[in-house]
């Protein structure tokens, strides 16, 4: 098993400086920035395009795919699109529709929840397919917490050609009744088996209000829409399964101050081998790699690229 500590020094970068790092984003505008748009199942999906000085995106990009109900603009996706582009990479950060149409920002806890992780496998596949109507021939796919369980199974599971490295940022290993007793109380059991019960009388799509759903409380939630993010037997939790079935070079980046998920280095290591599957612990880092950790996160995610073996 290869398992890295990193504690680099900000002054002693190696192979890919960041040239100017996380400061320079209070202050510089990105040149080449623009809004995607497609249209998939009656509805419009957006994404935020970076494309790197001197090149275009035939030449290979990251795809970038945010957590759970969140978006292509937090600053975590920001500061990694700007990392990239500081390494002379595109990228092109996605925005999960979760059943919204044209959805930017927050996933706002008012609107009902209808939507769960198969369809957002199904949105990373369009996105593939967008790429390579564009002539893309290499895709990086790149995720961050939520994201990296549903990009696990798609690699997993799509095998696209295109797609030639997996990067997983502090990927969803925490226990769900543990989150979810910590933020509710202890209704996990019982809301869980409502909405079992609900699901296997056929009524998984209608919606069942005053459910607590992660950080919102007392929502309109489908029962197929709670199953798919809480039930321990999601296949988006089952990493045993997954991880091994993943043949392209892969790197798990977890961070060792990752309040969300405690212990996630120990959760994922099992499953690390030295040919396929590397991991590396940002020491420091938070689950979102504030400041200066997502230079440090981007600068392993290149030397793996650069060098995966």
């Amino acid at each position: 098993m290869l398992y890295l500590k990193w504690s680099i020094l900000l002054n002693k970068r190696m192979n890919f400086p960041l040239l100017g790092g996380i400061l320079l984003l209070m202050v510089s505008v990105p040149l080449h920035a623009e809004e995607v748009t497609q249209q998939f199942r009656g509805l419009t999906l957006n994404a935020n395009l970076e494309i790197a000085e001197n090149t275009d995106i035939t030449k290979g990009i990251v795809l970038i795919v945010h957590g759970l109900m969140g978006h292509s603009h937090m600053e975590i996706i920001e500061a990694s699109q700007q990392a990239l582009l500081d390494n002379s990479r595109s990228s092109l950060a996605i925005n999960l529709s979760l059943g919204r149409d044209n959805r930017k920002g927050f996933f706002d806890c008012t609107w009902p929840h209808r939507y769960g992780q198969d369809e957002s496998l199904d949105e990373i596949s369009a996105w593939v397919a967008w790429l390579r109507r564009q002539g893309v021939k290499e895709v990086v796919l790149m995720a961050h917490s939520r994201g990296s369980n549903e990009s696990m199974v798609y690699t997993a599971t799509q095998k696209d050609p295109e797609v030639t490295h997996l990067a997983m940022l502090a990927p969803g290993t925490d226990d769900s009744k543990q989150s979810f007793e910590e933020r509710y109380g202890s209704t996990f059991d019982e809301t869980l088996e409502r909405a079992k019960k609900e699901r296997d009388a056929g009524r998984g799509n209608e919606l069942i209000e005053n459910v607590d759903f992660w950080w919102c409380p007392r929502a309109t939630v489908t029962p197929n829409t709670f199953l798919s993010f809480y039930d321990k037997e999601s296949r988006f939790r089952n990493f045993a399964y997954y991880l091994p079935r993943i043949k392209i070079p892969t790197i798990i980046i977890t961070g060792s101050a990752d309040e969300r998920i405690p212990d996630s280095e120990k959760r994922v290591a099992p499953f690390v081998d030295s040919k396929r599957i590397q991991l590396v612990v940002i020491e420091g880092a938070d689950h979102f790699f504030m400041d200066f950790n997502i230079e440090e996160a981007m600068e392993a995610m290149l030397e793996f690229l650069a060098d995966p073996g």
